[in-house]
């Protein structure tokens, strides 16, 4: 199954997208915040802490 992470302040939207991706064969993660997002990220077997940093940007 394919990963997706959400990252959206809003619960509805997420919960629609949880839901919306999850028919499409999805397995999504859903988070809130940016920090939840990295720290999600920074957990997945796939991405090395470096990547992370290097990837995830303050919005500005």
């Amino acid at each position: 199954m394919n990963k997706v992470l959400i990252v959206d302040a809003s619960e509805s939207d997420r919960r629609l997208m949880v839901g919306l991706l999850v028919k499409s064969g999805y397995d999504p993660i859903a988070v809130e915040t940016m920090e939840a997002a990295k720290d999600e990220v920074a957990l997945s077997p796939w991405r090395s802490q470096r990547s992370v940093e290097r990837n995830c940007h303050p919005a500005q």
